[in-house]
């Protein structure tokens, strides 16, 4: 009824019993604990730990490397947008000077015109005095003519 272990309690032979052996195997279990700690354990260990600082390293290298990234991008963002403010204020700039030198140019040119056309006016005014003179010359020439071949003869006086 009862297996094996039970009798071994029951007075009859023990499966283990603390003899010398059980000594001799606990050393050597011991022995084992240490060159397996000495030649596997600890090596492994250093061999962890080494990955460990090598990608907690690597790690800080690319949060760093990521910060410079993006400070680099910021600066240049805040760079670009100084250039555009500078570009657009100098593009307003350079148009109000070009309106003003068209302003200028023309007051200018409408100066230029009202003197032009002024100096045509004062000039076509001799010119009709001059003809006028003239063709009053002419004009008696001409009458003088006329009575002459009509009458016959020269007529002196009347109008002036």
């Amino acid at each position: 009824m009862f297996g094996p272990a039970t009798l071994a309690f029951e007075g009859g032979s023990s499966l283990i019993s603390p003899d010398g052996s059980l000594v001799i195997a606990f050393l050597i279990f011991l022995l084992f604990c240490v060159v397996m700690n000495r030649l596997l354990f600890k090596p492994i260990g250093r061999v962890l730990d080494q990955r460990s600082r090598m990608t907690d390293g690597a790690r800080a290298e690319a949060r760093a490397a990521e910060q410079t990234y993006e400070n680099r991008v910021t600066e240049y963002e805040a760079t670009l947008r100084q250039a555009k403010g500078e570009s657009y204020r100098f593009q307003e700039q350079q148009r109000v000077t070009a309106l003003h030198d068209r302003t200028v140019l023309l007051e200018q040119a409408k100066e230029t015109a009202t003197k032009t056309v002024e100096e045509a006016k004062s000039e076509l005014a001799v010119q009709v005095v001059g003809l006028r003179s003239s063709l009053k010359e002419e004009s008696r020439e001409i009458a003088a003519e006329i009575t002459k071949s009509v009458l016959g003869r020269v007529v002196d006086g009347g109008a002036n």
